[in-house]
């Protein structure tokens, strides 16, 4: 008689210490979320565009389709197809002349731009190097850095 005493007991005490618990984790979280972890306003900001202005060290013209084909091929293959359409980027102007033009870019992609043009050697069996020159933030000063 004594042991199912002594088990009534223990699981009586049990039962009352996990309720007790269970209750006080309950208010915590509770009063956590009132005082603690107060909703703020978010802030949704307009994606911040880069212009990079590039030159190309080529012997033959270059077409500007092909151009940003390339560019946006080697950008899939090293950072994927997910960060290609993050990045917003475009080629915006490019003249054979000169053989400059102008990239536009999510600021958060641009170090992954430098890296993608560094490692385009040909386009369409034409070996050349594309040079970053410089970056701007807004497309009227890097039209201005052109000419």
């Amino acid at each position: 008689m004594d042991l199912y005493l002594l088990y009534f007991i223990i699981v009586s005490i049990l039962v009352s210490l996990l309720t007790t618990y269970l209750l006080n984790m309950y208010f915590i979280k509770k009063i956590e979320n009132k005082f603690l972890l107060i909703p703020r306003k978010m802030k949704i900001k307009k994606p911040r565009r880069r212009y990079l202005i590039f030159e190309i060290a080529s012997i033959k013209d270059i077409d500007p389709g092909l151009l940003e084909n390339s560019i946006k091929e080697e950008f899939k293959n090293l950072f994927g197809i997910t960060s290609l359409a993050d990045s917003y980027l475009k080629l915006i102007y490019f003249d054979n002349k000169t053989k400059r033009g102008i990239l536009r870019i999510k600021h958060i992609y641009l170090s992954h731009l430098i890296t993608a043009i560094a490692l385009i050697r040909k386009i369409d069996n034409d070996e050349l190097l594309i040079i970053p020159i410089r970056t701007s933030g807004t497309i009227n000063k890097a039209k201005k850095l052109l000419s």
